[in-house]
């Protein structure tokens, strides 16, 4: 195996190890034996724990962002785009105990600044997806989608905060899936509602 395979293995098992237990109980002795490799090949690519930690936190938002891409590149319809996309995102974060974000928030506060200017970065993402669903009569004509986009991200970015959930004791998952829906009611028109529809009932959703 390629160096460049063995660091996709230990962040993609990283990934994993941390989405089932959290930052807190994380160590490489039970990576290094959930991947069947020693301790020192692991240290080889990653000096510390820390340093570990924060490669495969990007590690999963380079996730994220290859679902953008892959979507925007793949999906015609822009309507469904903003579907896939944030149903992508509700099926990540779902993965994640509110108490889990509560702890990464907690013991690595300067990673999670750079989730929120993760989530800000894809402003421009957003503006163009709805922007297109308007001008192709997927989307209501009387809104201005640079303020809706703008809104729509900046209202994410300060609500959907691990304390939020915490303190309203909402799950994760299905949370963001209903805001996902009723920002949809509110922007798309019947056309665009109908292909999302579509969408929906083809998979399951």
């Amino acid at each position: 195996m390629n160096q460049e395979n063995q660091i996709d293995q230990i962040l993609t098992e990283g990934f994993e190890s941390v989405a089932d237990g959290g930052v807190r109980s994380f160590t490489v002795d039970a990576l290094s034996k959930r991947l069947a490799m020693s301790k020192k090949t692991i240290y080889k690519f990653f000096p510390t724990k820390e340093n570990l930690i924060h490669c495969i936190m990007h590690f999963a938002l380079d996730r994220i962002n290859n679902v953008f891409k892959k979507v925007m590149k793949e999906e015609p319809n822009p309507a469904v785009q903003y579907i896939k996309i944030m149903e992508a995102i509700c099926t990540f974060a779902g993965r994640h105990s509110v108490h889990k974000l509560v702890e990464l928030k907690s013991l690595y506060p300067q990673f999670w600044e750079e989730v929120e200017t993760f989530r800000m970065s894809h402003e421009k993402d957003f503006y163009k997806i709805l922007k297109s669903a308007q001008e192709m009569g997927l989307a209501r004509e009387d809104i201005d989608m640079k303020m809706a986009s703008i809104v729509y991200v900046n209202i994410v970015n300060s609500t959907f905060q691990p304390e939020f959930f915490l303190k309203n004791d909402l799950p994760i998952g299905e949370t963001i899936r209903g805001f996902v829906k009723v920002v949809a009611r509110g922007i798309f028109n019947e056309k665009g509602r109908v292909a999302i529809n579509q969408y929906y009932e083809k998979n399951r959703i």
